[in-house]
């Protein structure tokens, strides 16, 4: 049975002998998550299985990618060195992005990238990535869903940038 009081434990002990200490407001920065979700996860609140917000906690702490689930069997957890790193990702993700969203950018195989013009002067970047270690059957899979959400993204802009009709 798994044990999520004890990883909770392990993880507000790791934020606290981290260096420089982390908050909970430092974690929840940082995982661009709500602070109740930083302290369910210390609590322990059951899960069912690790969360992205679990992987990317356990990256800031400098624990390696298993040592959720080790600490779940009742295990300690294990501290990344340069030999249990997480290798580089070809395309760094730029700082300053939380680091859930950086696991998404980087997790995956890319299958297409889009910046959309936004009304006003913005833009919006759309990054689409396939299933993590997919089939090639699930990779063209997602790719044909993209192909079919491209066209209604770009509609979306359209319409967007069109002045709203007059009341008549």
């Amino acid at each position: 049975m798994s044990d999520w009081v004890r990883l909770g434990e392990a993880f507000k002990a790791a934020r606290a002998t981290h260096a420089p200490k982390l908050t909970q407001d430092d974690v929840q920065r940082a995982l661009d998550v709500s602070r109740a979700t930083v302290q369910n996860i210390e609590r322990g609140k059951v899960f069912g299985r690790p969360t992205p917000s679990h992987r990317a906690y356990a990256r800031l702490v400098g624990w390696t990618d298993d040592s959720i689930d080790t600490v779940l069997a009742g295990g300690e957890p294990t501290i990344a060195t340069a030999s249990t790193a997480v290798p580089e990702q070809s395309a760094p993700v730029p700082d300053g992005l939380p680091l859930l969203i950086a696991e998404e950018l980087t997790a995956g195989q890319l299958l297409a990238t889009m910046v959309i013009k936004l009304p006003g002067g913005g833009q919006a970047v759309v990054v689409a990535r396939g299933k993590e270690n997919g089939t090639p059957e699930e990779i063209q899979a997602a790719l044909d869903a993209w192909k079919r959400a491209q066209p209604k993204l770009e509609e979306i802009v359209v319409r967007a940038d069109e002045p709203p009709e007059s009341a008549a």
